[in-house]
């Protein structure tokens, strides 16, 4: 069977730019305590004020982690986890490996 590649839409570009944006705030968060108090408090501090669709909103809301490796078990559970495509392999850094 041959795959062909559709281009991306609007909602997996955005996506691929919000995980780009965690994986970067967690790494910040590592070494600024006080910014890893306002991730932790705020999660949607990812978007930047970024228009960004609804779900994703709401996703980030759902966060409520202790700490960073909790932080990033769960962003990857919600934005890396639901990504049926076979390239997105190559697209999942691993955060919870990164946050220890």
């Amino acid at each position: 069977m041959i795959q062909t590649h559709e281009p991306a839409t609007i909602a997996q570009i955005s996506e691929q730019d919000l995980r780009r944006q965690i994986d970067r705030f967690i790494s910040r968060a590592l070494v600024d305590d006080d910014f890893a108090r306002l991730l932790l408090d705020d999660p949607t501090v990812v978007l930047e004020d970024r228009g960004c669709p609804p779900q994703q909103y709401r996703s980030l809301r759902t966060i409520k982690a202790t700490n960073l490796l909790d932080f990033a078990r769960q962003a990857e559970l919600l934005f890396w986890s639901v990504d049926p495509v076979s390239d997105a392999e190559e697209d999942q850094p691993q955060l919870a490996a990164a946050a220890l």
